[in-house]
């Protein structure tokens, strides 16, 4: 696909953009909130573990309002299936009732836990179930799994790790230690049109640093479970693209510097960006598509283009270096 198709893509939502700016002034304060945030944020998050194979996550809403009560998402398999809550007062709780239409038909959890004691026997059997039951569902008929979002914890969990990590130089974007979905108010789910859509809009699949030291760079992922004719790495790269140029546009506004701290830089805002769109896929050698050789530009700023072509084996993520752009393996 010639580079100039995901250059009108680039045009397309820098248009967009500029033609609905409301956003510039809402993101702005977006960023001043979740910034005042964060130190309450990453104590409250320390005054309790995380059990594997249940994440963390918080949305923008809930990083915004964390004050004396703080709002966290907990993912099994990349879906949420319990909130738990932390107030200042009673302590920390776990609520199921919003989920459990959905933990009853994926995974066959039917308890509805109406904000019970984290550390409760309730809580505990809840974590047990999802912690012994990894398959928990599987042979449910009216089973609707998202592969994506189970993928997605995957990934998120193999870029997090300390220890033992193979894929290396990379890191995701975290609020206060806490896995972070950034929106934009960009819908590009449909790669042949990009869509303006205020709060409604996309959210970036996986928001990583790459690299290392001075040469450490933002990294916008959009992710697909499958890799085949009908939605080949071409598509994915121009979602993968829209949003990039969000995130560009974003670095270049008036709370441009407070986004680069949130999203873990401390080095001052560069004058020219160079970020990365990455497509991120099951490898398949019939279609894998390599880039790494298209760069976009944006006045002084560059987009760069690139691939991971994954395996999966014993639910962990698996790559061979061959299979990416990224400099992930020095």
């Amino acid at each position: 696909m010639p580079n100039r198709a995901y250059l009108m893509v680039a045009e397309e939502t820098l248009s967009l953009l500029n033609e609905n700016d409301e956003w510039r002034e809402r993101y702005t304060s977006y960023a001043k909130e979740i910034l005042a945030n964060i130190p309450h944020i990453k104590s409250v998050r320390s005054s309790f573990h995380e059990w594997s194979p249940l994440y963390v996550y918080m949305n923008i809403s809930s990083a915004k309002s964390a004050k004396a009560t703080v709002n966290f998402e907990l993912r099994y398999a990349g879906q949420t299936v319990a909130d738990l809550i932390v107030n200042e007062k009673t302590g920390h709780k776990l609520d199921t009732k919003k989920y459990a239409d959905k933990n009853k038909r994926d995974f066959g959890y039917g308890v509805i836990l109406s904000g019970v004691v984290w550390k409760s026997e309730d809580a505990k059997e809840f974590r047990r179930y999802f912690k012994d039951e990894r398959d928990a569902g599987k042979d449910l008929p009216d089973k609707k799994p998202n592969e994506e979002h189970r993928l997605q914890s995957l990934l998120f969990t193999e870029f997090s790790k300390k220890r033992n990590k193979v894929i290396r130089h990379i890191k995701p974007v975290t609020i206060g230690g806490v896995r972070f979905p950034m929106p934009t108010p960009i819908s590009a789910s449909n790669h042949k049109i990009v869509k303006y859509a205020n709060y409604n809009g996309g959210g970036i699949d996986i928001l990583t640093r790459t690299g290392t030291g001075g040469k450490t760079h933002l990294c916008i992922m959009e992710l697909k479970d499958e890799n085949e004719r009908r939605e080949p790495p071409e598509d994915a790269m121009k979602q993968a693209v829209a949003y990039t140029t969000f995130v560009r546009e974003l670095l270049r506004s008036k709370a441009g510097s407070d986004w680069w701290r949130l999203f873990g830089f401390r080095r001052d805002l560069p004058r020219s960006l160079q970020l990365y769109s990455a497509c991120v896929m099951r490898s398949n050698p019939r279609y894998n598509r390599p880039f790494g050789d298209i760069r976009l530009e944006i006045d002084e700023d560059t987009i760069e283009l690139h691939h991971f072509y994954f395996e999966e084996e014993n639910d962990r993520i698996k790559i061979k270096q061959d299979n990416t752009s990224l400099k992930l393996f020095e």
